[in-house]
């Protein structure tokens, strides 16, 4: 490991001699500098962020990008394991564990990952009913979005109104024996 951060060292070393003072005869294009200088900026970002005390999301939102016909079935069983095997799902929610993230990691290949942030901070009992998940991964608490949980309970009078499977046949069965009503 020493080795390798030696080399590291190393090559950002003369990374930074040739920004400084490129020389005619090297190899480097200046895009090629402009190129690895974006790279290291965002180490360096990175590294700034981690020193000062960054906080890792809590949730992920996960979503497939890739098909699965021709995969192999633990391919398949992870993403059906993940809920994300049907194509009326959207997105999943999975926590921020070492053991999903190792999961997660197996079907890297076949999922797109964002972290879900917080910006209205974390959300108590009483905002469960009036969050919104934008795709962004931003989990917004808005309050005109309230609902009333008693108002998500099902009306008996509506259930009772609704058809079953077998008056719907019976009824589609006499309408298509009777044919197109006379309009003229």
């Amino acid at each position: 490991m020493a080795a390798q951060s030696k080399k590291d060292f190393e090559a950002i070393q003369t990374y930074n001699k040739l920004r400084k003072k490129p020389l005619t005869d090297t190899p480097h294009h200046p895009s090629e500098l402009r190129e690895a200088q974006f790279y290291f900026d965002k180490v360096k970002e990175y590294r700034k962020r981690s020193e000062v005390g960054f906080e890792p999301s809590k949730l992920f939102m996960v979503w497939r990008v890739a098909t699965l016909i021709g995969r192999p079935m633990w391919e398949k069983e992870a993403i059906i394991k993940l809920g994300l095997a049907d194509h009326k799902v959207k997105y999943a929610i999975v926590k921020n564990t070492a053991s999903n993230n190792k999961f997660l990691w197996s079907i890297k290949h076949l999922i797109r990952v964002k972290p879900i942030t917080f910006p209205d901070g974390f959300p108590t009992e009483e905002d469960a009913y009036s969050t919104f998940l934008k795709q962004t991964g931003e989990l917004i608490v808005t309050p005109r979005l309230k609902i009333n949980p008693e108002d998500l309970g099902r009306d008996p009078d509506v259930e009772r109104k609704k058809l079953d499977p077998r008056s719907i046949r019976e009824d589609l069965r006499l309408k298509w024996n009777q044919g197109y009503p006379n309009m003229y």
